[in-house]
């Protein structure tokens, strides 16, 4: 056999294939940790509600994920816990269980969030799982919302959600932090005390 065809051979043999691109469905089963600012908007004018603060989001492996709530000033206000098969929601004194996600974040928020916009949405992707439409500016519709994720440098920086069927809402997230930056500032920075949080009414509120 000559030189160059047996060397051939052997790296050919030897060659790694490179990793396939991961599912939506693989992509939505990674842990996350991101901070950054919500916004929730409900109803009409002139009683329209605007909700706004900041947040953490950390999400495990095997649906499991906890959603902290925190006053414009940095204040926790309040830290909410799910699993597959419960939620529930801590003040720092006492906690709340829910029968259902949508309980728990109208409690937290004001508006009956899908588990998808925290699971899902917040990765910038629909749920795989159930049903969608993408649209051709890169939103996608599912579960009566609109969704429209933005991304910079290749992560999501701004997630914006608008309910389409249903009580007029709008629900939104812009990414202060990368996972890696999140979790960084975690390991060094002391957990913020907790306050009394009962319901959404306590996030700060602003006029439209």
């Amino acid at each position: 056999m000559p030189i160059a065809l047996g060397l051939s051979l052997l790296l050919t043999a030897c060659a790694i294939p490179s990793a396939p691109k991961p599912t939506a469905a693989q992509t939505a089963a990674l842990s996350l940790n991101i901070r950054g600012r919500i916004s929730v908007v409900t109803g009409e004018p002139p009683e329209q509600k605007n909700l706004y603060g900041g947040f953490r989001l950390e999400l495990l492996t095997g649906g499991t994920g906890q959603f902290d709530v925190f006053s414009p000033l940095g204040q926790m206000l309040a830290q909410a816990r799910w699993t597959p098969d419960s939620a529930s929601l801590s003040n720092g004194r006492q906690t709340q269980v829910f029968a259902s996600f949508e309980g728990m974040t109208t409690a937290v928020l004001g508006v009956a969030l899908p588990r998808a916009a925290l699971q899902n949405w917040a990765r910038g992707e629909p749920a795989a799982t159930l049903p969608f439409t993408r649209l051709d500016d890169g939103a996608f519709m599912q579960l009566g919302w609109r969704v429209e994720p933005r991304f910079q440098r290749g992560r999501l920086y701004v997630l914006r959600a608008k309910r389409v069927q249903g009580p007029p809402a709008q629900f939104s997230l812009v990414v202060d932090e990368t996972p890696a930056q999140a979790a960084s500032l975690a390991a060094s920075s002391p957990t913020p005390q907790a306050s009394g949080f009962t319901a959404s009414p306590t996030l700060e509120s602003a006029k439209p």
